[in-house]
């Protein structure tokens, strides 16, 4: 992607965290690039269109977080995984404050969300089956059991950003929370996991305050 392109893409994203994405004209993301209209419109002819490629952005920044290698240690990846995600919160917190406004106003980009929401409750589901395989959870109890449990890992750590704008909850404990989430799963060694993962996760969010440093910019 060409250098003022990227610029145009990051512009965009600083201005919609700081004023939601129906609050932002062309005209403003052009002013805040300092380029012209004109220059900008020669990259994206429209805000639809500069939507879309700020949302193949986004895709591609999500590209590492996969558990595609199951000879991976799920444990403590899955919980890195879970830090990285609730990052990537942070950096398109536009997103997750206007997501209904976002599939209104852009059908295109509800429909390819909606395809990344089915995505995230199978790779949650691929998780939890290498837990069972590596022994860190029990075996479903019935037919469907973790079908739930993928997709209620997804609500709870999608809605985090809202519940840390709130409730001022930082990343440590949105992490906790999708372990507690999974407690009753667990198996001895799940637990035992548990409580290593209780005293190492400060360790594990260490750098968050950097992160959290340029949210609490915007406010």
């Amino acid at each position: 992607m060409k250098e003022s392109k990227k610029k145009i893409i990051q512009t965009a994203i600083d201005l919609f965290n700081q004023h939601g994405v129906g609050n932002v004209r062309v005209h403003d993301i052009a002013a805040a690039a300092h380029i012209s209209p004109g220059n900008l419109t020669y990259h994206f002819s429209t805000k639809k269109a500069l939507m879309e490629a700020v949302y193949d952005y986004m895709k591609q920044c999500l590209e590492g977080m996969t558990l595609e290698n199951s000879h991976l240690e799920v444990a403590f990846d899955a919980l890195s995984i879970t830090r990285d995600y609730l990052r990537f919160q942070i950096q398109f917190r536009f997103f997750y404050r206007d997501t209904l406004e976002i599939m209104k106003l852009f059908p295109d980009i509800r429909q390819a969300y909606k395809k990344r929401i089915q995505n995230v409750i199978s790779f949650n589901r691929n998780v939890i089956d290498l837990a069972v395989e590596q022994g860190y959870m029990r075996t479903e109890s019935h037919q469907g059991q973790y079908d739930i449990l993928a997709r209620n890992a997804w609500a709870v750590l999608n809605s985090w950003l809202i519940e840390s704008e709130i409730m001022n909850t930082d990343v440590q404990e949105g992490i906790r929370a999708s372990l507690e989430l999974h407690y009753p799963h667990f198996t001895p060694k799940g637990q035992t996991f548990y409580y290593k993962m209780i005293d190492l996760l400060p360790g594990l969010v260490a750098a968050e305050s950097d992160i959290k440093s340029s949210f609490e910019d915007d406010e």
